[in-house]
């Protein structure tokens, strides 16, 4: 009784010890999350969302609490509030977005104002990701301890504390970040589900799936795993009435969910990801159907080949699965530009998609960087994986090994997935501490026992001083976009704020401002102007048209504005912005984007142009290829008149002018002479025919700095 009491105390003293680092992750990784916070206030400005997206949804969200929650809905085409994005036709809300993330944060600021009277929305929307951050981080550690126990439960927390992930971030708030709050959740109801043969579980993973459904549509990458789990387990082990009953549990909800919610509507559940809820019911009854006719005298006497049913069942599911590779290619499965390129079909989606950098797919040293020992580990795990299916039969260890594959797999091919990837191996590594945690304890061996600790002293040593060189600097290092006007330096650079407060304060309410896609939710959300394109990205029409334009003659600009966009030729504005180099030293201006030894390259709408504008235009950009140090950039050669008379680049050009020409300084092309700048090709100023300067924004990198960011607005004239 004395041994067994003794033994029931250390376990409680091990749960509570592994709660405490639970809670200990959770302020800390809080902590690092707030960055973006700490350097705005440290920068003067009081917290600021970050990125671009979260301005749509603090948008929608103002129009929840001034309307109320059910008003999302309403948010379509028609509604004349929802023209003030992708004008002159509008934006259906309810098709292109999700409610999850702006109902989450009116209802959740109703009780923030309880404690605080005084907050605003757009201020408690900047800490919203670090609920959903707290969410994750228990989902993670619930689902690791269901798996392995209470110490790899803590270490799992640890590591998903003070892994980089930009998702969580104060102020990226985003159907992204409130789609990692509850997949997790979703995912150790799973784990319950199975282990223990559980309904209520079962529901109870079916609900969170449909929370993350409602806020992001990456749940997919959960229904797939556990699809897959289901569609191996007769290769394995028996599939029974009972399971079909949990995985009709599991998914009646999301399928509820994805029918009700018009971003999806009934027909995903035919012709998108949703088929493989009623797919499941499928498989799992043909199963059940070969495993029984396989038993049956008749049968065994007369067709002895059905005997053989696992091996007909793999050739059933072999031919579902290439009629889905030839759905997907051939256009009869729809699934968006994101979802193929993340299944490796970048190559059939639209140009569109391969001009976002996030979409861009990821080399060995992003994976290092940003994910280091814990996936090393969680891809070596997989081995252990395999051996634990093969032998042990266990399911769990074969969904984990999936969610770890797919998460790999979707990264490798678009890097979006990072943040999703960084959740997974957080729990996966804990499969590592628990297969070497009862060697440590083995008295008996003790070159084991030694072997083991040695093994997680290492990996803990290594996870631990990447946390602290890489991840966490890369933490301290976040300001909000808008801060440093895109260029990334996390220092102040007001440009682009000064031009929101002077679109928003000196033109016409009815303007129409026409920027690339980027920023169409600043022009929109904060310059409270009419824009033609945003960050959806829904209309691929009217950014193909828009790249026209702007790589266009500024006749060319003005006809696909006033013809196709119907703006108004009096109240049309093009916004602009890049960098440009001044010194006093040459007498010369130099116009970006701008490249310098050791790999640092600076650069705004005159990179993009050259590799996405043109790209989605359907035309050559003019470049040329320079080389600095170790490093080759491909920049817009200025010396060409086909890029100076494009309007992007004629308009910055002027810009330059506007700014650095009025004392007779030069503007000139650094890259045409790079060993003799001052001699470098002079550019003469443009003459405009359509457009005019109205406002132009300068604001110099830092204090002491030759690169100055211009942001400048030009107005068309009727």
């Amino acid at each position: 009784m004395r041994l067994s009491f003794r033994g029931l105390k250390r376990k409680h003293v091990i749960t509570l010890v592994s709660l405490v680092i639970l809670l200990v992750s959770a302020v800390v990784g809080s902590y690092l999350r707030l960055y973006p916070v700490f350097n705005s206030f440290e920068l003067g400005y009081d917290p600021m969302l970050n990125e671009l997206d979260p301005y749509s949804e603090y948008w929608t969200a103002e129009k929840l609490l001034e309307k109320g929650l059910t008003y999302f809905f309403s948010l379509n085409e028609y509604n004349e509030e929802t023209h003030i994005f992708w004008y002159p036709w509008g934006r259906d809300f309810t098709k292109s977005s999700l409610p999850l993330t702006p109902m989450f944060s009116v209802v959740t600021y109703y009780i923030a104002r309880l404690f605080s009277p005084g907050l605003s929305l757009y201020e408690w929307m900047v800490y919203v990701p670090i609920i959903f951050f707290i969410l994750s981080l228990i989902g993670i550690y619930l689902t690791t301890r269901e798996l392995w126990g209470d110490i790899p439960a803590a270490v799992s927390s640890v590591v998903a504390a003070i892994i980089f992930n930009s998702r969580q971030l104060a102020g990226f708030t985003v159907k992204y970040s409130a789609g990692l709050g509850f997949i997790f959740l979703a995912t150790y109801f799973h784990v319950r589900t199975w282990k223990r043969k559980s309904y209520v579980d079962a529901l109870l993973c079916g609900v969170f799936m449909s929370l993350t459904a409602a806020g992001w549509a990456g749940f997919n990458l959960l229904l797939a795993a556990i699809f897959l789990q289901i569609v191996l387990q007769p290769l394995i082990t028996r599939v029974t009435k009972e399971d079909l009953v949990l995985w009709g549990f599991e998914t009646l909800p999301l399928a509820l969910t994805i029918a009700i919610l018009p971003f999806y509507g009934p027909l995903y559940l035919v012709i998108s990801v949703g088929i493989l809820i009623p797919l499941g019911f499928a498989v799992i009854g043909i199963a059940m159907l070969l495993e029984y006719v396989a038993t049956l005298k008749t049968v065994k006497l007369k067709y002895p080949l059905l005997t053989k049913w696992r091996f007909i069942y793999l050739l059933l599911i072999t031919l579902v699965g290439v009629g889905g590779l030839v759905g997907l290619t051939t256009g009869f499965l729809h699934l968006k530009g994101k979802g193929l390129a993340a299944m490796g079909l970048g190559g059939i989606t639209h140009v569109l998609v391969g001009t976002v950098q996030e979409y861009a797919s990821a080399s060995a040293q992003n994976f290092i960087w940003s994910s280091g020992a814990p996936l090393i580990i969680s891809l070596l795990m997989l081995v252990y994986f395999a051996y634990r299916v093969l032998v042990k039969k266990n399911l769990l260890d074969l969904f984990i090994g999936i969610m770890v594959l797919l998460a790999t797999y979707a990264t490798a091919n678009v890097s979006y997935f990072f943040p999703f990837l960084n959740c997974v191996i957080s729990i996966s590594q804990g499969s590592f501490i628990a297969l070497l945690i009862p060697y440590i304890f083995r008295k008996k061996d003790l070159m084991l026992s030694l072997l083991s600790a040695s093994l997680i002293t290492a990996y803990l040593f290594a996870t631990l001083f990447q946390g602290v060189t890489v991840w966490v600097p890369a933490y301290r290092s976040q300001t909000p976009m808008i801060l440093d006007s895109g260029i990334g330096i996390g220092r102040n650079v007001p440009a682009w704020l000064d031009t929101l407060e002077w679109i928003k304060n000196n033109t016409p309410k009815d303007s129409v401002i026409i920027s690339w896609w980027d920023y169409g939710y600043w022009l929109s959300v904060l310059g409270e102007r009419t824009t033609v394109a945003d960050g959806a990205t829904l209309n691929a029409t009217q950014i193909e048209l828009l790249a026209k334009a702007l790589t266009g003659t500024e006749e060319e600009a003005f006809k696909i504005f006033t013809k196709y966009f119907r703006a108004p030729p009096d109240k049309t504005y093009v916004v602009l912005y890049d960098v440009v180099l001044f010194s006093e030293q040459l007498g010369s201006a130099y116009v970006g984007p701008l490249a310098f030894q050791g790999g640092t390259f600076i650069g705004a709408d005159m990179a993009k142009g050259i590799s996405a504008i043109y790209k989605i235009a359907g035309r050559n950009p003019p470049v040329t290829t320079v080389s600095i140090g170790q490093y080759n950039y491909v920049m817009p050669n200025w010396t060409n008149p086909a890029l100076t008379n494009a309007t992007l680049y004629k308009l910055f050009l002027h810009s330059a002018y506007e700014v650095f020409g009025t004392t007779s300084y030069p503007v000139r092309f650094l890259y045409g002479s790079l060993q003799y700048p001052q001699y470098a090709p002079r550019l003469e100023k443009p003459t405009l025919s359509v457009f005019r300067p109205a406002h132009i924004a300068v604001s110099q990198l830092y204090e002491g700095s030759s690169v100055y960011v211009v942001v400048a607005v030009y107005k068309m004239s009727d």
